[in-house]
C-alpha cells in the first residue's frame, strides 16, 4: 500500500518546483491544478455545472474562459465556494483512480487548497512549501502578469501560512536562501 503525501502552499510558494524535483527523483506526482484544467474540458457534467454557475460565458467554444471565471471567483466568495464544490470532488475521484494505477511506495499530490478544503486529512502526510509573502507576490506578478491588487485577492482567498504551519510539521522553505534538494531529501527520510 502506497503512502499518499500532499504538497501544498500559498500561490507563488514553489509547490510546482518542489513537485518537479520529486518527479526528477522518480516519484509520481499528481498535479491537481493541471488535472482540474483537463477535467473541466472533459467532464460533461462538470462543464454543465460550470455553465449553470457562471453562464455560457464560462466557456469560449470548448475552452474554459479562465480570465472571466477568475474575475468572478476572486470578487465573489460564494461563487468561488460553489465552483470548488463542483471541481474538488471530480479531482478527488480522479486522484483516487490515479493512486490505484501507481506502484511507487510514495505518491505525491500537489494541491494549493489542501488545508482550506479539509482534504489534508485524507493524506498520510502533508508537506507545506513556504515562502515570504513579498517573494511570492513578485513571483506571481511576473509569472501571471497580474497587478498587486489581483495577486493580493488570490492571497486573501487562501488560508494564512501561519495557520497552515500549525497543521503540519513538514515544511520546505523556498525563500531563496535555503537549498531545496537537501530539504526534500531530509523530508523523504522522515516519510
Amino acid at each position: 500500500m502506497s503512502k499518499t503525501i500532499g504538497i501544498t502552499g500559498g500561490i507563488g510558494s514553489g509547490k510546482s518546483l518542489v513537485s518537479k524535483i520529486l518527479q526528477l527523483m522518480g516519484y509520481p506526482v499528481y498535479s491537481s491544478d493541471q488535472r482540474a484544467k483537463d477535467i473541466m474540458h472533459e467532464d460533461q457534467a462538470l462543464i454543465a455545472g460550470l455553465k449553470e454557475l457562471f453562464g455560457e460565458e464560462a466557456y469560449v467554444g470548448p475552452n474554459l474562459n479562465r480570465p472571466y471565471i477568475a474575475a468572478q471567483i476572486f470578487k465573489d466568495d460564494s461563487k468561488r465556494t460553489a465552483m470548488n464544490n463542483l471541481v474538488h470532488p471530480a479531482v478527488r475521484k480522479d486522484f483516487r483512480q490515479w493512486v490505484e494505477s501507481q506502484k511507487s511506495p510514495l505518491l505525491f499530490q500537489e494541491s494549493a487548497l489542501l488545508f482550506e478544503t479539509g482534504n489534508y486529512k485524507s493524506f498520510d502526510a502533508v508537506i507545506l512549501v513556504s515562502a515570504p509573502e513579498k517573494i511570492r507576490m513578485e513571483r506571481v506578478k511576473e509569472r501571471d502578469q497580474l497587478t498587486d491588487e489581483q495577486v493580493q485577492s488570490r492571497f486573501n482567498a487562501q488560508m494564512p501560512e501561519e495557520e497552515k504551519m500549525k497543521l503540519t510539521g513538514l515544511v520546505i522553505h523556498n525563500d531563496g536562501n535555503q537549498l531545496l534538494v537537501p530539504q526534500i531529501l531530509d523530508l523523504l527520510k522522515r516519510l
